[in-house]
């Protein structure tokens, strides 16, 4: 994935074709000059067809978040899931996070229904039989009337795990490139500090009545935030909003809008945590569906699972940071800094919720093509993704903008 930033050229119309075919690293504030098409149709966001091949072609080859550090602390320390339909067992075992289907080959029982918990082996919840980490067996009652054991069918499958700051990914696709590889150029904003430095404040969930596709550009895009986030989340004037456009994903950056006195407290609460820590707000969109943003001493994650063609669950945490050299005063003042934090994010995600009803509603009955100023232009980056990965045909006229007299309508 190309790591290099360099400056966009002013981009003619023609120019403009091309960038939204191929867009390019860049990095100066917008990256584009002119309002951009809108390069996925409506029906692309409740249609079975698009919904099962963005399943196949984007999801299923990815890397997915799945849990913390925090949620597999000691040895033994286990959680399950479910990812895209299949059921996983996430286990920490001396300090390395394993992942196994969460299926027995005896009898196909899942190994644990827990959500999660600590054994101090690996073990089906059914019959007791044992697994090593390697996903070998091991300990089987009363064995005997198992022979002869072939020992392949009784192995267990496992997935690639990788963990990266706080956070532990799975991939189920053994073809899937390394999570550094997918991860560059976003490393910084969980390699900045190691994984234990930040503290877990709170994960919770959202069932959203609309496609994953309407969150993810919400989540990306600043325009709104005037209208719909008057007094919760507000950036500076637009000057100070900086977009990178990679191929695997877009980052901004920018500084939160904050009175004297808010500023002058984080800047006191930040400096006992991490003296130095940036108080700029830096979000970055992993393609297709991991969301990381990082502002003073907080990091903060999403992700966003599809659950049918007009549905999606997005799962949020909130971390804070630890000091380097904890005291009990700088403990209380990482769980204060998280519970002044969370609140404050789950106010501004409610106030996007109360618009995708609505969104995915337009869309359903909208007979327009629709447009993308420069300031949603991660917005349109995003569905260039999306079109590219799925193979969609993107007809010649919807290279050009949108044309004066639809906007006017």
């Amino acid at each position: 994935m190309p790591g290099d930033l360099r400056r966009a050229p002013p981009l003619t119309m023609l120019g403009l074709a091309i960038a939204s075919i191929h867009p390019q690293p860049a990095s100066l504030m917008f990256v584009n000059k002119t309002k951009l098409p809108h390069v996925l149709l409506p029906e692309h966001y409740s249609s079975p067809t698009q919904h099962e091949l963005e399943l196949e072609r984007l999801f299923r080859p990815q890397w997915h978040w799945v849990g913390s550090l925090h949620d597999a602390r000691e040895d033994g320390d286990f959680f399950t899931r479910e990812l895209l339909g299949v059921p996983i067992l996430v286990r920490n075992h001396q300090g390395s996070c394993h992942c196994y289907l969460n299926v027995c080959p005896h009898r196909h029982s899942t190994l644990s229904s827990e959500r999660s918990g600590n054994c101090p082996t690996l073990k089906c919840q059914y019959h007791g039989w044992e697994f090593h980490v390697d996903g070998s067996s091991g300990r089987i009652p009363d064995a005997k009337h198992f022979r002869p054991m072939s020992g392949g069918p009784e192995c267990l499958k496992k997935f690639s795990v990788a963990v990266h700051g706080p956070l532990i990914f799975v991939s189920l696709d053994p073809s899937c490139p390394s999570l550094p590889d997918q991860f560059q150029p976003f490393a910084e904003v969980t390699s900045e500090f190691p994984g234990d430095r930040w503290a877990h404040a709170e994960t919770w969930h959202y069932d959203f009545p609309a496609n994953w596709k309407v969150v993810a550009e919400n989540t990306v895009e600043s325009y709104h935030l005037e209208s719909v986030h008057t007094d919760s989340f507000r950036f500076e004037p637009e000057d100070e909003i900086e977009h990178e456009i990679h191929e695997g994903g877009t980052i901004m950056r920018a500084t939160i809008h904050a009175t004297p006195r808010a500023r002058q407290f984080t800047r006191w609460v930040t400096s006992q945590l991490h003296p130095g820590c940036s108080p700029q707000y830096r979000m970055h969109h992993l393609f297709p569906h991991l969301f990381l943003m990082r502002t003073d001493a907080m990091l903060q994650a999403m992700t966003l699972m599809p659950t049918s063609t007009t549905s999606c669950r997005a799962t949020v945490s909130v971390f804070t940071l630890r000091r380097e050299h904890e005291t009990p005063w700088s403990r209380l003042l990482t769980r204060f800094w998280g519970r002044i934090k969370t609140p404050a994010v789950k106010k501004i995600l409610a106030e996007d919720a109360s618009l995708y009803p609505g969104i995915q509603t337009g869309m359903e009955h909208s007979p327009f093509k629709g447009c993308v100023s420069t300031r949603e232009e991660l917005v349109h980056a995003f569905q260039h993704h999306v079109s590219q990965k799925c193979g969609l045909s993107i007809e010649p006229d919807r290279a050009a903008a949108t044309s004066a007299e639809e906007l006017s309508q």
